[in-house]
């Protein structure tokens, strides 16, 4: 009896197989922006403050000048890199002024910020701390000074990033850039007026603020509570 030959099974030419374009691995963030509530920038605003008053008492400069740096952040969203490059002749807190300007923002594009009473004074003490140092004052003269020289955004970025982490807060990226988002967040929540958010931030395009208008979770979670109560 002859042996069967074995039965050649035929499959379809495989296509070729063409290289797709890698997939980003930049994680995208789809609730969008990233901000710390309010607690949150409270809690740090506090400790940064705490902190300052027992450098002063301990006759250490570096929590004053933190601080300072903290406060103006919280308090006008500004880019770390705005914050940097800031002179102690853009603050204009004469009588009845109350604005910084900011001479090279991002895209080359300068302004002015209006600045709160507390943030006035702050910058006031501030200015006069400085004189007391020694350290000048004119009016190219940085805002933010430490023994190397004038402070980098790098610099100012750490300072943020060492409370966060000593309150547990720090993430991947949310960290300084993230205190500008929850300036405008806060701001908008206020009195809902996307426009003064806009000249605030200095968009140049109102697209650009429009996602600080969308619904937050706070808000959310004000709405829902107590729905079928």
């Amino acid at each position: 009896m002859k042996e069967q030959s074995a039965r050649v099974v035929s499959f379809p030419s495989a296509k070729p197989v063409t290289k797709k374009k890698q997939a980003s691995s930049r994680i995208k963030n789809i609730d969008g922006v990233k901000y710390f509530n309010v607690k949150q920038i409270k809690m740090l605003r506090r400790t940064v403050r705490d902190q300052a008053e027992l450098d002063f008492h301990a006759g250490k400069v570096t929590g004053i000048r933190e601080w300072m740096v903290v406060d103006l952040l919280t308090a006008t969203g500004l880019r770390v890199s705005e914050a940097a490059n800031l002179r102690c002749g853009d603050l204009k807190i004469g009588y009845a002024k109350s604005k910084i300007f900011i001479r090279d923002g991002k895209g080359h594009v300068s302004g002015h910020v209006v600045v709160t009473e507390s943030l006035k004074r702050h910058f006031k003490a501030f200015i006069g701390w400085k004189q007391k140092q020694g350290e000048a004052v004119g009016d190219d003269d940085y805002l933010f000074v430490g023994q190397r020289g004038a402070w980098t955004s790098q610099a100012i970025q750490q300072i943020v990033k060492k409370y966060l982490r000593q309150l547990n807060l720090y993430e991947r990226g949310k960290a300084v850039h993230a205190l500008r988002h929850s300036y405008a967040v806060e701001l908008y929540s206020k009195e809902k007026d996307i426009r003064v958010v806009q000249k605030q931030l200095r968009h140049t395009s109102i697209q650009s603020t429009l996602v600080y208008a969308d619904v937050t979770d706070e808000t959310i979670g004000d709405q829902i509570r107590g729905l079928w109560n």
